[in-house]
């Protein structure tokens, strides 16, 4: 909308694929990809580790770009947000521990089910993106 003013927030997501399923995270009654807001002085990459261990208890092994989802939105229905969401692909190590951010559990969801969960209109390009990158 012209003449609307956005705050901005960068952040970096993960899309970790096994079994043909895809870890998210639950909070509250949310699902949603693993990831969040990078800190100051933090690269992409320690925000995916740290934000990984944070909400699933996850150790990454290996980061892959996929792409970089530039979207302007209302965050909680109300507030003008541009939302610049680096997206991933992960693999992680096979230990899983309990999560250290309080309130958030890790999930598998089928591969052809997530889009049924997320709403955040920047997830849901990025995993848009990542199934079309799987076509093969």
């Amino acid at each position: 909308m012209p003449g609307t003013k956005y705050g901005f927030r960068e952040t970096c997501f993960g899309i970790c694929e096994q079994d043909n399923k895809i870890l998210l995270v639950k909070k509250d009654n949310d699902l949603s990809l693993v990831g969040g807001g990078l800190e100051q002085n933090e690269s992409k990459e320690e925000t995916l580790k740290r934000e990984f261990m944070e909400e699933a208890g996850a150790k990454i092994k290996k980061v892959e770009p996929l792409c970089i989802v530039d979207c302007h939105w209302l965050a909680a229905g109300h507030y003008p947000l541009r939302s610049l969401s680096n997206i991933f692909v992960i693999s992680l190590y096979n230990e899983f521990v309990a999560p250290t951010e309080e309130g958030h559990t890790p999930v598998w969801v089928d591969k052809d089910k997530v889009l049924e969960y997320l709403q955040l209109p920047y997830q849901i390009e990025g995993f848009k993106n990542y199934l079309k990158s799987n076509k093969n």
